[in-house]
């Protein structure tokens, strides 16, 4: 068991410097830019979603142990188009949210403020659910090995905590850090940087429910 733990966990690093990156990054960094103040806020967000996304993980795990690879895949697939439409819905709202700013105060009462720590949490669960092609191979691979329940969360739970450790842990920092410095100089950029990262989560947000079609 030790050994695919490692195994798993090596996975996980591949995968956080790859698929993952090119899969969430987009989506988290333009959130981060157009809400962080600073690289702890960056930070906080990229362990919020990405605890997020290893809960997530572990959710698949155990269905492909109980299921089956075959079932598992047939289960996510009739629900993927729900949460689809739903989790682009979602960041939609947060894009918009973000490219409003801070001109209506009122806002920030509602769970969809931009500022709200649950969004990036939101944000992982849908992209963990949402696994692409490379994914749902390590969990079938997953599913196939495990001896038991227990067996199957553990190399679920060592992998997401190998894709944690990745580049986007340092670029979501870095993206926290910047609207400061655009906003020092001049506040205008800053207003215009947070509207181009809304506009792009608006534009992925479409792009999640095109999928669904």
């Amino acid at each position: 068991m030790f050994r695919y733990i490692i195994t798993f966990f090596l996975l996980g690093l591949s995968f956080g410097a790859g698929p993952c990156l090119a899969a969430c990054g987009p989506l988290l960094i333009s959130y981060t830019a157009g809400t962080g103040k600073d690289v702890l806020k960056g930070l906080s967000a990229y362990i919020l979603f990405s605890l997020a996304r290893i809960s997530a993980y572990l959710m698949i795990g155990i269905f492909v142990f109980l299921l089956g690879k075959f079932l598992a895949a047939e289960y996510l697939g009739v629900i993927s188009k729900y949460i689809l439409i739903i989790g682009g819905i979602f960041v939609i709202s947060v894009g918009v949210l973000v490219i409003l700013g801070k001109r209506e105060k009122k806002r920030e009462r509602f769970c969809f403020s931009e500022k709200n720590r649950n969004v990036p949490l939101i944000l992982g669960l849908i992209i963990g659910i949402l696994p692409c092609a490379p994914l749902l191979a390590v969990f079938s691979y997953i599913g196939l090995i495990s001896k038991n329940w227990f067996s199957s969360l553990a190399y679920a739970f060592f992998f997401g905590i190998g894709t944690l450790i990745s580049p986007l842990l340092v670029l979501s920092g870095l993206a926290g850090l910047l609207p400061r410095l655009l906003a020092d100089k001049n506040p205008v950029y800053g207003r215009i940087f947070n509207c181009l990262c809304g506009g792009i989560m608006v534009f992925l947000g479409a792009q999640l429910i095109g999928r669904a079609f």
